[in-house]
């Protein structure tokens, strides 16, 4: 994510984070916004439920938090999206690199996939949810360049 934001987004025309690549695509900017709110999002759910397992834990796409910090940071500029990538993603750092081993097996429920194991919450929505958002902004801006 930091070397799309160093580097090709850096060059690119302001506006073009701003067009959605087809009708129901996130603009860059959008992808950008939601990435930055995510991380500490899922930073603090895996936090409380290491500190209760069993709980209910995340969210679906209709969450009113998302859906508000998709607009209201969806016109955002690069700048404001490069100063508060690093506190973002250090809030999630801090998070994960406090988890025991055994924490990874503590499971919860999810309103949409039941009862999980921390470990897949991670991957699914962490770890491939960061892989799938880079992969978006990557194809948004093969689309608008």
């Amino acid at each position: 994510m930091v070397r799309l934001v160093e580097g090709p987004l850096t060059v690119l025309d302001a506006e073009k984070l701003y067009v959605s690549p087809t009708e129901n695509e996130w603009t860059i900017m959008q992808n950008l916004s939601h990435t930055v709110e995510f991380m500490p999002y899922w930073g603090n759910e895996i936090e409380k439920l290491v500190a209760n397992p069993g709980q209910n834990f995340g969210r679906t796409m209709q969450d009113e938090g998302r859906i508000r910090a998709i607009n209201e940071h969806g016109r955002d500029n690069l700048t404001q999206i490069k100063e508060a990538l690093p506190e973002s993603y250090a809030r999630l750092e801090r998070v994960l690199g406090s988890l025991k081993d055994r924490d990874l097996e503590l499971t919860g429920r999810h309103i949409k996939f039941g009862e999980k194991s921390l470990e897949w919450f991670i991957a699914e929505f962490v770890t491939g949810h960061l892989s799938d958002h880079v992969d978006q902004i990557k194809a948004c801006l093969a689309k608008v360049e």
